[in-house]
């Protein structure tokens, strides 16, 4: 399957994303549970990073399902460090997989390093509650169904901050499908537009490798 993303024109953005809400809003509700069995899992770059070594680094990822977390949509806890330095997570955060339209709400940790490594011990992550979580409403990203795949593209307009008067901001990309996640994760000056950080050689190729334990589902 051949997938590109990450056009730089802001207004391509922007247009793409138009197209989306439109055909977001017609996305069934059983879709959202696709989408999460899809998402579930552990990921490695790891093929990638080896026939691109200099553009790419070998990552661990993780989306751990939070069913207790919130009372609408399908939680996530995600994480990731590079396997050159493993044990090392980095990127700890929450997502909120919401129906009606299909889309996905950031939230960060307001105390990263109690919750860094938690992927890794689930009676730990069943403490997790709203309270340890700041939604990032700027953060939001909407996906779409398309033939092959679920696309998600975050909201246009360099909304995505993780704190206030920050001066980068977070566009982030993806597809996704049942064995392979596609993402492309950029920071942007507010002011040149300038990419500031992430892959300059396009998206990171994760592939789905053997399912590890997680909490039961209500």
């Amino acid at each position: 399957m051949r997938i590109t993303l990450g056009s730089r024109n802001p207004e391509d953005r922007r247009s793409s994303f138009l197209h989306m809400t439109a055909s977001a809003a017609a996305t069934s509700d059983s879709d959202l549970n696709t989408f999460a069995d899809w998402l579930e899992g552990y990921y490695s770059n790891r093929a990638q990073a080896m026939a691109e070594p200099v553009w790419f680094v070998p990552v661990s990822l993780w989306y751990v399902r939070l069913p207790h977390l919130f009372s609408e949509g399908i939680g996530f806890f995600t994480e990731q460090f590079n396997e050159h330095t493993p044990g090392r997570f980095y990127r700890s955060r929450v997502l909120q997989v919401l129906a009606d339209p299909l889309r996905i709400e950031n939230y960060k940790l307001r105390d990263q390093a109690a919750w860094a490594g938690a992927s890794q011990d689930l009676q730990r992550l069943a403490q997790l509650s709203l309270s340890d979580l700041q939604h990032l409403p700027g953060c939001r990203i909407l996906v779409e169904k398309r033939a092959d795949c679920y696309h998600g593209q975050m909201l246009p307009g360099g909304g995505c901050r993780l704190n206030p008067g920050d001066s980068t901001y977070i566009h982030i990309e993806f597809d996704l499908t049942a064995q392979e996640f596609i993402t492309w994760d950029r920071g942007f000056d507010a002011t040149t537009g300038q990419q500031t950080w992430g892959s300059r050689a396009g998206p990171y190729r994760y592939q789905k490798r053997i399912p590890v334990v997680f909490p039961p589902r209500p």
